[in-house]
This record gives structure tokens, C-alpha cells and sequence, in this order.
């Protein structure tokens, strides 16, 4: 369900936050912590190694906040198509760092290839590679939509 009194970067901020403490929670909550250490080393009981490993736990994270993410992107998009049709590189430029904000938490390097790429050439003030950095993040974040299987929200 979209929030629209904050925004992407906002909501998956805050995503960050309740996953860490979480995260928090678990590990303050775990018997390896009052059990012994042997060297340098704190035994985790096996029942819990596959639930607390970071691979587990960063994909869980990112893909709640990949669904997060698409769920907004074509609305980004759109701002972005409508920034670069006006000529307001400005604007472009400003949509292109939001948007940078709120891929870094997901597992996205095509996409935010595209996205930073956009990003350096708007700085440029070049109008061939603008043109051709922007043509790959559109047609980057149409990929990632197709790809990914989003529908759209319904």
C-alpha cells in the first residue's frame, strides 16, 4: 500500500530501521550470547545458523525492499520521462539522485549502473551522452519492471 506523505527513500529508510532492530532483537535474544566463547569464536546453536546468516538476512531485506521498489518505480519514471522531455536537467537530475537513494538497500547493479551513470552525465552538461545515459536507465528500470514481473499495482 503506497504512503504518499513520505517518500521512497523515507519508507525504506525506515525499513532499515525495523530490520535492524530486528536484527537487534534476535541477537540480544540469542543463547550464544550468555553461553561461552570459545577463542575468538561464539557458538551459534545449528537451529539458528540458517535463520540469523547474513545472506539469509540481506535477502530477505532486499527483497522487501525490491518489491518496495517497484512498486514506486514507474512512478519515478514517469517524473524522470516528463523531467527529460521539459529539458529540466535540473529536475532530471534531482529525480535520478532520489531514485539513487532508494536502489542502494537493493540488489540492483544494472540498474544502478544505469541510474549513476545518468547521474554523472547530467553534471556534464553534454547533450549526446545525457541523451545516451538516459535512453539506458529508461530502458534499464523497463527491464527491471519486465523482468521482475511487476504488473503494476493493482
Amino acid at each position: 500500500m503506497k504512503n504518499d506523505s513520505q517518500s521512497l527513500p523515507q519508507r525504506l529508510t525506515a525499513a532499515l530501521t525495523r530490520t535492524s532492530q530486528q536484527l537487534l532483537k534476535r541477537f540480544r535474544n540469542t543463547p550464544a550470547q550468555t553461553g561461552r566463547a570459545e577463542g575468538n569464536t561464539v557458538t551459534i546453536p545449528e537451529s539458528q545458523e540458517d535463520e540469523l546468516s547474513p545472506g539469509s538476512v540481506r535477502h530477505s531485506f532486499s527483497s522487501e525492499l525490491f518489491a518496495e521498489l517497484l512498486s514506486e518505480l514507474p512512478e519515478h519514471q514517469g517524473k524522470m520521462s516528463q523531467a527529460y522531455q521539459a529539458g529540466d536537467l535540473k529536475g532530471l537530475r534531482n529525480y535520478v539522485h532520489q531514485l539513487l537513494g532508494a536502489i542502494v538497500y537493493c540488489d540492483t547493479p544494472e540498474l544502478e549502473s544505469a541510474l549513476r551513470s545518468l547521474h554523472r552525465a547530467l553534471a556534464t552538461t553534454d547533450p549526446g551522452t545525457i541523451d545516451a545515459c538516459y535512453t539506458r536507465a529508461f530502458n534499464t528500470i523497463n527491464s527491471t519492471l519486465t523482468y521482475s514481473g511487476f504488473r503494476g499495482s493493482k
